[in-house]
């Protein structure tokens, strides 16, 4: 048995936490649901703890968790030789029957292969003779179709029934495999073939039972849909450390450069009386003191106005902190802000994408900024000290002037303000069911003149904390979230060589991925263009 004492943050593989499931495997379908980062931000995913609860929900399933451990604990399992496990029974996974991966970050596709290695499990899914390793929150499943088994596409909480039922009739991999392979909201690589040819990807399936035609499913009814009011609460603290109540599910406009839109489309909200029974009951349950409503843009949520007032009574008679991630900048803003500065001092988190009221025309990013300024004096007296404001650069529509009108609009909220800014500056990336997915990505020299071009006009002050996206991690995500199969040989090369470029500072240097990709002979530049026919997620339908 390991003594977790010693190694940093041993609270991270206890797996004790208050509201943890533990179960007797005997006669159960066994299934190890793994986030490929470290515990303290997995545990800060909603959908990992949704499936979680989920599943245990079933009599018959045993499901428990696993996360990428930290380098120490992980150099100390290599050479002892021993294999990596889950929180609550200390299982090896390779002794589970289904081994899960909640995706949502392309650059954890090699801590998920060092999972697998490290957890007894071969990593090409051919390879595999009985454990199924399945995938989920992932937009463009092919980077990673040689290793993962069966992908979830869409909401599990849509497919969890007819999931468990495939679990409970086939008892064979090769026959649960068949069986997802014909249950719409499942994708199975292995029974189909991915080729390109005159300029177009053509997905033709290999085994005959298998579903034509590939589905991602949604939640009709999110207030139906389950919720865990069961939180598990760790004993250490996590990346935000609060929990997150989901209001409603996808987002009412169309911005181009968006993702999230259109994979979580349509557009679904929870009714009050359910978000307000779900907080009443996860306090008692565990006396967690911070909420957040979750959702892309919580000042969309209809009647928000009415959520907050519905909710105050409850926050201030138990003191709870409530904080909103992201607001659309408009005439709510003040309104909704007053209501909960009432209580408390929380941070305002805006995102306004673009400097020029120009560009954020083309990029559909309708808002109205001049409310901003406007409540922002407002909101003063009420307590506010701290901004959040989010911008992206590399659009192919963008001048010189909406790069240099970054730092002008900072620079006018600094003026115009009495608040600490921080501001957050990405590079735009053309992602997988966007509207702007068959945009390209400028060039890394381009990249990085826009950069300085945006950095040459930004004010120096002690209220400012800037912060800018890595342009080698960029170019990689990029790279990976529109790639396709080809991408298996790289994955498993840099794998290899982990922690010899982790020792460098090079896990995800450009010019490391870049010469990696070059040797396996990928044209990394197609998928960067974006001058295909078509995508190689292309074959994925959506259904609501």
């Amino acid at each position: 048995m390991l003594n977790f004492l010693n190694f940093q943050k041993p609270q991270r593989y206890i797996g004790n936490e208050l509201g943890v499931v533990k179960k007797d495997h005997h006669k159960k379908n066994s299934f190890c649901l793994c986030y490929p980062s470290l515990y303290e931000i997995g545990m800060d995913n909603l959908g990992l703890r949704i499936i979680y609860s989920l599943l245990n929900s079933y009599p018959d399933i045993v499901c428990e968790r696993a996360f990428m451990p930290g380098e120490d604990i992980l150099e100390f399992l290599k050479e002892k030789k021993q294999l990596l496990f889950s929180l609550e029974s200390k299982t090896p996974l390779a002794k589970f029957d289904l081994v899960g991966f909640n995706f949502g970050y392309e650059l954890n596709y090699l801590n998920f292969l060092e999972m697998l290695k490290q957890g007894g499990l071969s990593l090409k899914s051919k390879q595999r003779k009985n454990t199924i390793v399945i995938g989920g929150g992932i937009a463009n499943p092919q980077p990673l179709a040689d290793f993962v088994d069966v992908f979830c596409l869409g909401e599990f909480e849509a497919v969890s029934d007819e999931f468990v039922k495939v679990l409970r009739k086939h008892k064979t991999k090769q026959d649960r495999l068949i069986a997802f392979s014909q249950i719409d909201g499942f994708y199975v690589p292995q029974f189909y073939n991915l080729s390109f040819s005159n300029n177009c990807y053509h997905l033709k399936k290999k085994h005959p039972k298998a579903n034509s035609l590939i589905k991602r499913l949604k939640v009709k009814n999110l207030d139906k849909s389950f919720f865990p009011l069961n939180w598990i609460t760790p004993h250490t603290r996590l990346t935000q450390d609060r929990v997150s109540i989901e209001i409603a599910r996808g987002c009412i406009n169309n911005c181009n450069f968006c993702q999230a839109r259109n994979i979580y489309y349509p557009y679904r909200e929870k009714k009050i009386k359910t978000i307000l029974d779900a907080i009443k009951t996860i306090y008692k349950n565990t006396g967690y003191e911070k909420f957040s409503l979750l959702s892309l843009s919580a000042s969309d949520y209809s009647q928000i106005e009415q959520l907050i007032d519905a909710l105050l009574p409850f926050i201030k008679k138990h003191k709870i902190s409530l904080s909103l991630p992201s607001l659309r900048i408009g005439s709510r803003i003040e309104l909704i802000y007053k209501k909960l500065l009432a209580v408390q001092k929380t941070p305002l988190t805006v995102a306004v994408e673009a400097g020029t009221m120009d560009l954020r025309k083309k990029i559909n990013k309708n808002i109205a900024v001049e409310q901003l300024f406007n409540s922002a004096k407002n909101l003063r007296q009420g307590g506010l000290k701290l901004i959040k404001v989010y911008f992206m650069y590399g659009f192919d529509q963008e001048e010189e002037k909406d790069l240099l009108a970054i730092g002008g609009f900072i620079k006018d909220l600094l003026e115009k303000t009495p608040f600490k800014v921080n501001a957050s500056i990405n590079l735009f990336i053309p992602k997988p069911f966007s509207p702007w997915q068959d945009r390209p990505l400028p060039s890394l020299a381009s990249i990085r003149e826009k950069k300085e071009v945006i950095l040459s006009n930004m004010p120096r002050s002690g209220r400012l904390k800037l912060a800018f996206s890595d342009i080698d991690k960029s170019l990689i995500e990029a790279v990976i979230s529109r790639g396709d199969n080809k991408l298996g040989p790289v994955f498993i090369e840099l794998e290899e060589k982990r922690k010899e470029l982790l020792k460098k500072g090079q896990l995800f240097n450009w010019p490391v991925w870049r010469d990696s990709l070059e040797k396996n002979g990928i044209d990394w530049h197609k998928y960067l263009k974006g001058k295909t026919k078509n995508f190689p997620w292309s074959f994925i339908e959506e259904r609501g």
